[in-house]
């Protein structure tokens, strides 16, 4: 008893402070470098913008683990495949996870992203989502989609913009509480051909202040890669390393939030 009352008093903390996040960016990448992924290409786009996935050619597939605060009742949890369909486009099916047994945040989503040229990839993702309760309380579904945008402006510049529940769709529950609309814009530097720079600022319409984060990434040697990173609203500071070995990418991370402590977010997708 003891133990739940303290679980579901972090849980309260965390909501406060922080709100339902059905959006929460994953992969190691992005998670070293201050979680910014609004122009970041991969598997991982599938959670973070889904046009990153519309130069993907053939299977990819990963699994992606972060242990919040070091508390498995706040282990965020993805899995994504996506496939290329040969001059059509990509489609994808991912699954993310916040929280355990006594409360979970849920989302299933379905992907497609296609590039009309060298300037432009857009993608359109469907998505159920879920809240979950324990010891027998009702949970909350809903329906809703996200939408992706992505520019190669220059040869070293990239632009983004993601856009989650714009038409805020409702929870199927008597008082049918909104889900929130969130919108993020981005940007990516090549600054050399190993080393890169990313900035995210997202505005929340269920929160006040908006959210910036930014990182950068150092390419060592061919197969290796260091990174790091920081995020504004709340301040969590990041770093970690990169490594692909026979077409698997590993991407091991760390982060420290100003209140809560550290996380360590871990990686593997090919």
């Amino acid at each position: 008893m003891k133990r739940s009352i303290s679980i579901v008093f972090l849980l309260l903390l965390i909501n406060d402070a922080m709100g339902i996040d059905l959006t929460r960016v994953a992969g190691g990448r992005a998670a070293a470098m201050g979680r910014s992924a609004v122009c970041e290409q991969g598997l991982w786009a599938l959670q973070n913008n889904v046009a990153g996935i519309a130069t993907l050619e053939g299977w990819h597939f990963g699994l992606y683990y972060e242990n919040l605060w070091l508390l498995k009742e706040t282990a965020f949890k993805g899995a994504g495949i996506t496939r290329s369909l040969h001059g059509i486009g990509c489609i994808g099916l991912n699954f993310s996870q916040f929280g355990g047994s006594g409360y979970s945040e849920n989302k299933l989503g379905v992907a497609f992203a296609r590039s009309f040229g060298p300037y432009l990839q857009m993608g359109l993702q469907l998505d159920y989502l879920l809240l979950h309760w324990g010891e027998g309380y009702d949970s909350r579904g809903a329906f809703s989609f996200e939408l992706g945008i992505q520019s190669q402006v220059t040869e070293r510049l990239r632009l983004g913009v993601y856009l989650f529940n714009p038409i805020q769709s409702r929870w199927k529950t008597m008082n049918e509480d909104r889900l929130p609309i969130v919108l993020r814009f981005g940007l990516a530097y090549q600054f050399t051909e190993d080393f890169v720079g990313q900035l995210d600022v997202e505005r929340d319409n269920s929160q006040r202040g908006i959210h910036v984060r930014s990182g950068f990434e150092y390419v060592i040697f061919k197969k290796c890669c260091l990174r790091a990173g920081a995020q504004l609203n709340p301040n969590v500071f990041c770093f970690g390393v990169g490594y692909e070995w026979r077409g698997f990418h590993f991407d091991v991370s760390a982060q420290l939030h100003q209140a809560i402590g550290a996380s360590i977010p871990l990686g593997i997708n090919r």
